[in-house]
């Protein structure tokens, strides 16, 4: 149920073997590692799990693993977002068909485009799926465009199943001004790990985290302290959490994360080029700073 995408939310990594192809087997140990650890909704195929470095056949079958291995236990949220307005609704249409929870839409990327065909592209999306809820997903660092408030406001009233935003904007402004934006039964998630608890304290459901994909427990420890109230529990919390994201450079090579996590008990295996593996130095370091923070 929509009302069930909230708390800790991971954007899975996507291993790849020796070949580059998706090690599916290492997608389900995983996602058990995940929910074991707290995970409370899974998010597979998007930038942290190199979406757009997969074809649309290779998310099609990555997003089937999940749901397959998730087995309904928790939400599953999928990241459909394409360059194209044609391949984002063939994903969405699959998605919803596979039985997902609801999916995730980045704004479209790589050239400028205006309000006007950004509109277009969600509502062509919306309608080709009318009764399917659907998050966009603004990260205007990477995706080049953004979403105004404006625009998010005319989207909820132009599709009523455009039902929440995944905000990737490091200004906690915008997630408060989506948040007005969207109205009643708006689903606001953040995705920025360092706003965690400002957001969750401004009206943010969820985080998006990437860095949980290996220390999923630290998030969940901070989600639940805010709901119990325990402010000075989660304001600690944060902090161990900024000093883990400076160990694994914040995502800023999905390799990181894989490293993290493989010296954790999962399988992070290997990225897709153009990325970049890490060095046996980095690993180390990445090692040592977990291990620093009682984590390994």
């Amino acid at each position: 149920m929509l009302s069930d995408i909230r708390g800790l939310i991971c954007p899975l990594i996507t291993p790849f073997d020796e070949r580059g192809e998706i090690d599916h087997e290492a997608v389900r140990h995983n996602v058990e590692f995940l929910l074991a650890h707290g995970v409370q909704v899974l998010f597979p195929g998007g930038s942290t799990g190199e979406g757009q470095l997969l074809t649309v056949d290779e998310r099609k079958a990555l997003a089937e693993t999940v749901l397959d291995q998730a087995a309904g236990r928790v939400p599953v949220l999928i990241h459909t977002g394409c360059m194209t307005t044609a391949e984002t609704v063939e994903l969405t249409r699959h998605a919803q068909a596979a039985g997902a929870t609801a999916v995730s839409v980045i704004t479209p990327f790589f050239f400028g485009y205006s309000d006007a065909c950004v509109f277009n592209h969600y509502v062509t999306v919306a309608e080709a799926t009318p009764e399917f809820p659907i998050f966009i997903y603004v990260f205007p660092g990477n995706a080049k465009n953004d979403v105004s408030p404006e625009l998010m406001r005319k989207l909820r009233t132009a599709a009523p199943n455009i039902v929440g935003v995944k905000s990737s904007n490091p200004l906690l402004l915008r997630l408060q001004e989506y948040i007005v934006a969207g109205g009643e039964g708006f689903v606001p998630l953040c995705g920025v790990d360092g706003l965690m608890l400002a957001g969750l304290a401004i009206g943010s459901h969820g985080q998006v985290s990437g860095n949980a994909n290996v220390v999923p427990e630290l998030f969940r420890s901070l989600y639940d302290a805010f709901m119990a109230g325990d402010l000075a529990q989660a304001r600690t919390l944060q902090q161990k959490i900024d000093r883990v994201r400076a160990v694994l450079q914040d995502g800023a090579d999905p390799s990181a994360f894989k490293a993290g996590l493989t010296l954790r008990g999962g399988r992070g295996g290997r990225v897709r080029a153009p990325m970049r593996e890490l060095s046996e130095a980095e690993i180390e370091r990445i090692r040592a700073g977990l291990a620093q923070e009682g984590i390994l």
